[in-house]
């Protein structure tokens, strides 16, 4: 999709879709008044989310006026207008519309950021996951969006069109089904992605992981037929001067459960355990399309988890990357075995901090619902950072505990840690964050479990069903505020 900007009156609006979104109690543009001047309040009262179309009837250029209630002022949120440029976007669908106009509202003393997610918005709402479906001509698609305003907002449409297009290209990745996207697909991914956008890649093998004694990770593979690979990815590798940060992403690339089988029901979503993984790609790819000023590490493994006769078995006990004995309670707490291998060998480059995303545990369903990422951190000003960012993106979190009780349910009774905390699944999410803090050394870290928001059932304003992207904007604006620092 092609973002620009048009610096005309809304009356000089020469696509066929113009869409205007208005304040509850706010009066509507003065120079469509040729169109709305009929209209009765109770057709529009301009509530959140509430849509109405005008036909101009040859008054205008354009032909449909799309307008869309964002509720009363006080209450207003920049993720309101991620909704109605989706709104406006599926409304040009709907009309077999390739271009469509959207008006920059008046947003007081944030016209920048209220561009930036109109942008965010109307690219995310254009994504369809049909790329498997064998009549393509059957889906229509908006190529151009114009956001109409005369002030300053090159800059944020720009930023604004980068992200989405990146997360964009984490939802396509992940929705590869897992006899697509293999590890070794994933590994080549980062080495295209790398080789575009001039980052410094490293795949190592599986005869490579067996001399570095990366035995978690090996553990995990054992039961599957594809080796495993870990990825580490550097954008700007030799400028040692820059702030130095690390993103970690767990790469399961199908989910059985291994010998720890789960229920058939709804084991085909497994496919998105590797959110981590494909979202730290997208990351690495919006940091260098930004030119943040900083150094990153982008590191995932990536591997199945399959049964069969050489798979790991519970009970087994098995030496992480950096020493520590793991006994393995249950072969489908998997994720946390592949990061610690990866969090280790992160750490010992020493980055100012690590942010890890991974689809962890079903646990922080159940605590925080669909609605927010489960933050854990050993670093309040990180947590904080990454809290921040999440509520100027939408792709909130919340801050869970990580108290030395927690870990105390970690120690294990034959060796150093076991990978659940207790068989009874209680405080499963904390549990694991605290196992995975053992792995991270002095490093300041936070992880995020993304299970909740990976994907989505039904789709909303500018997000279809299927992969969600969720967490890459929320990693891209904390690392973009820990270099403002």
């Amino acid at each position: 999709m092609q973002v620009n900007q048009s610096k005309i009156s809304l009356s000089d609006v020469k696509d066929e879709v113009l869409a205007v979104a208005v304040l509850q109690g706010k009066e509507l543009p003065k120079e469509l008044s040729e169109v709305t001047k009929h209209m009765r309040k109770e057709e529009f009262e301009a509530k959140q989310g509430q849509t109405h179309v005008l036909s101009t009837l040859g008054k205008f250029k354009f032909s449909k006026l799309l307008l869309y209630g964002l509720g009363e002022e006080k209450d207003l949120n920049l993720d309101f207008l991620r909704r109605f440029a989706g709104s406006a976007v599926r409304y040009a669908v709907s009309v077999k519309s390739a271009s469509v106009s959207i008006a920059l509202p008046n947003v007081k003393n944030a016209s920048e950021a209220a561009a930036q997610a109109i942008v965010e918005g109307a690219v995310l709402a254009s994504y369809k996951p049909i790329k498997f479906k064998s009549k393509q001509d059957d889906y229509f698609e908006v190529k151009n969006i114009s956001v109409v305003s005369k002030e300053n907002i090159d800059e944020a449409l720009k930023r604004g069109s980068t992200l989405a297009h990146s997360q964009n290209y984490v939802r396509d990745i992940n929705e590869n089904p897992a006899n697509i996207a293999t590890p070794q697909v994933l590994a080549q991914a980062a080495r295209d992605l790398s080789k575009q956008q001039g980052l410094a890649c490293t795949v190592f093998e599986k005869s490579d992981l067996q001399k570095m004694k990366m035995n978690a990770i090996l553990a995990v593979n054992q039961g599957s037929v594809l080796p495993p690979v870990l990825v580490i990815m550097e954008y700007n590798k030799d400028k040692k001067d820059l702030p130095f940060y690390a993103v970690v992403g767990k790469g399961i690339t199908f989910d059985s459960g291994g010998i720890s089988i789960k229920p058939a029901k709804g084991m085909q979503e497994m496919k998105y355990d590797k959110t981590g993984a494909v979202t730290t790609l997208g990351i690495m790819k919006a940091v260098s399309e930004l030119k943040l000023p900083i150094r990153l590490i982008g590191a995932f493994a990536a591997t199945e988890n399959m049964p069969s006769g050489s798979a790991q078995k519970p009970g087994d006990i098995i030496t992480a990357y950096n020493g520590k004995t793991i006994e393995v309670l249950n072969t489908d707490a998997e994720g946390r075995l592949i990061l610690a291998d990866t969090l280790a060998y992160v750490a010992e480059r020493k980055p100012q901090a690590i942010i890890d995303l991974a689809t962890l545990t079903g646990a922080i369903i159940i605590a925080l619902g669909r609605y927010r990422i489960g933050l854990f951190s050993n670093d309040d000003n990180l947590a904080k950072n990454i809290f921040d960012a999440g509520e100027q993106t939408f792709e909130r979190v919340w801050r869970m505990p990580l108290d030395k009780e927690y870990s105390e349910m970690d120690k294990g009774d034959f060796a150093d840690v076991k990978n659940i905390g207790s068989e009874m699944g209680d405080a499963g999410s904390i549990t694991a964050a605290a196992f995975l803090q053992e792995f991270v050394g002095d490093c300041k870290w936070a992880h995020l479990d993304i299970a909740a928001v990976d994907a989505i059932a039904e789709k909303h304003s500018y997000l279809d069903k299927g992969a969600s992207g969720i967490g890459m904007r929320l990693v891209v604006e904390s690392l973009a505020r820990l270099a403002k620092k």
